[in-house]
């Protein structure tokens, strides 16, 4: 019977060097049964890993967090980080991003009660509110039209808000990336997903300089770049669930009309093309007006060209463009 070896690398703040969390064996297709690492089915850490101060060592959780690691490693990073976190800074990160991890909405009531932080409250709040079934899509149920958990929702995204506010770029990127996170965690129902990808696109905006009624500025470095895709990914989500919540079509154009002008400008980007056929499609759904319906199934078709152009092979936009009767043959 073949064991495979889980490990997590990241590089610590001030080295150059990874650092490699791994079972002691190091054969990768170790089949001895009698072999310690391999038999017990458990995830060993690397000794030099665990006796990593605590912050470095949640750092490194989160980074292996980001690049989708191994399930395994990841949890017990953040399970040996939490045991060695003493400041209630510290602990409380990690219990947020334990419980935002593995979906434990006790962990996220732990954070909630030694955080200093807005955000790590806020964030808390809403997972709880998230991990509620009550809040999930039943297939063989009317849709629910509303929250359970309402009262802390709002007291959750409003911490959030507050304490995005001023703050670094890197830390609003690293918040809308989890308020995602939890729309596409579980299938919520459309008034609860329409409140969490609103609070992204709020918090977005503000720190790339949008409005509703001016064109965007071009974002000036990664961060900017990283932030207006995330905030794009927000607003097809926002787009959908608005249209659920019966948002008029207006009110949902004049909502997107940054991330619509941030996207029109994205034609060699095939993630943008993409986005932007969805905004578009849901638009010539909801306008009232023939003429803009029209125009906005137009440009969807037009984006999800492009993004054809772009990757041929892709086969998502292959079968959207195939139900809109759409011929790329030519």
């Amino acid at each position: 019977m073949s064991h495979s070896k889980r490990t997590a690398s990241g590089a610590t703040k001030g080295s150059s060097t990874s650092k490699r969390a791994r079972t002691t064996c190091t054969d990768p297709d170790c089949t001895d049964g009698s072999c310690p690492d391999c038999a017990d089915g458990a995830i060993h850490l690397d000794p030099t890993v665990l006796s990593l101060p605590a912050s470095e060592l949640l750092d490194l959780a989160e980074h292996e967090d980001r690049t989708h690691s191994d399930r395994s490693i990841v949890t017990s990073l953040y399970e040996h980080a939490l045991s060695k976190c003493t400041t209630p800074e510290l602990r409380s990160r990690a219990l947020l991003r334990l419980a935002e991890y593995v979906g434990y909405a006790d962990y996220a009531s732990q954070a909630i009660t030694e955080a200093n932080s807005d955000v790590i409250k806020g964030r808390a709040r809403v997972l709880r509110v998230c991990l509620d079934p009550n809040n999930w899509v039943d297939p063989d149920a009317e849709s629910s039209e509303k929250v359970e958990g309402l009262d802390e929702l709002d007291k959750g995204l409003k911490e959030i808000e507050s304490g995005l506010s001023g703050t670094e770029k890197d830390v609003v990127l690293d918040s809308v990336v989890a308020l995602m996170g939890r729309v596409e965690a579980h299938e919520l129902c459309a008034p609860l997903c329409n409140r969490l990808t609103d609070t992204a696109l709020t918090v977005s905006y503000a720190v790339l300089g949008w409005t509703d009624h001016a064109d965007p500025a071009d974002p000036v470095d990664e961060k900017d770049t990283e932030l207006a895709q995330a905030a794009s990914a927000a607003a097809v989500r926002w787009s959908q669930s608005a249209t659920e919540c019966s948002v008029p079509g207006t009110q949902i154009e004049s909502r997107l009309l940054p991330v619509l002008a941030y996207l029109a400008n994205q034609t060699t980007n095939f993630e943008a093309c993409k986005l932007r056929a969805q905004i578009m499609l849901v638009l010539s759904g909801v306008l009232d007006d023939d003429d803009a319906a029209l125009r906005a199934f137009d440009l969807a078709v037009e984006s999800l060209l492009l993004a054809h152009k772009i990757t041929p092979e892709d086969m998502d936009v292959v079968r959207q463009l195939a139900d809109l009767d759409i011929d790329t043959s030519v």
